[in-house]
């Protein structure tokens, strides 16, 4: 196997395992989110917005998941940041990560994500990535008829709240997906 994705909602630990995974698998890591803010600085809208504007035009979404998943699937030796990744990434072994609400702000704070909010209390920051979160996975049952937070599409579901440090993670990861370092 040479694609592994990882899903989850925001906070759960996507991008900093995904990072640290490819660095000692040696692969290359990619993120949607990445892509994403890429399209909504092109509408000249911050991810929030973008988000919401995805929900009422699905075709944007549509455009997005085309385009990524045609890129994704002509490489190998790639770590994949996707909620969606088991749906359309080819011969993947699939991840979903979970965590509280309570961690996951705390992780935004202290990755310098707060930015991305308008108010920057905790209650707010929780609220708006809630209702982010359920934005989405309504938003991609409405047009792909899919749950990505069904953990009958995964291969593994870690909740990285009861982990202590990343290196543990990736080890069971690594373990669980038969993959060797070098």
């Amino acid at each position: 196997m040479n694609r592994i994705t990882l899903s989850g909602f925001a906070g759960s630990g996507k991008t900093t395992i995904g990072k640290t995974l490819a660095k000692t698998l040696r692969w290359e890591f990619i993120s949607i989110g990445n892509f994403s803010r890429e399209y909504a600085d092109n509408y000249g809208m911050d991810i929030n917005s973008f988000q919401n504007f995805c929900q009422k035009n699905p075709e944007i979404d549509q455009k997005i998941d085309n385009h990524f998943t045609e890129l994704i699937n002509k490489k190998s030796n790639v770590i994949i940041d996707y909620r969606l990744g088991y749906y359309f990434i080819n011969n993947t072994f699939n991840v979903l990560l979970q965590v509280s609400k309570d961690e996951a702000v705390n992780r935004l704070l202290k990755a310098g994500r707060s930015k991305e909010f308008k108010e920057q209390s905790v209650e707010h920051i929780g609220n708006i990535i809630n209702k982010r979160n359920n934005l989405m996975k309504q938003r991609f049952i409405d047009i792909y008829k899919t749950d990505f937070t069904d953990t009958n599409n995964y291969d593994l579901v870690i909740n990285t709240d009861k982990y202590k440090n990343v290196e543990s993670i990736i080890n069971l990861i690594i373990n669980k997906a038969n993959l060797c370092t070098y």
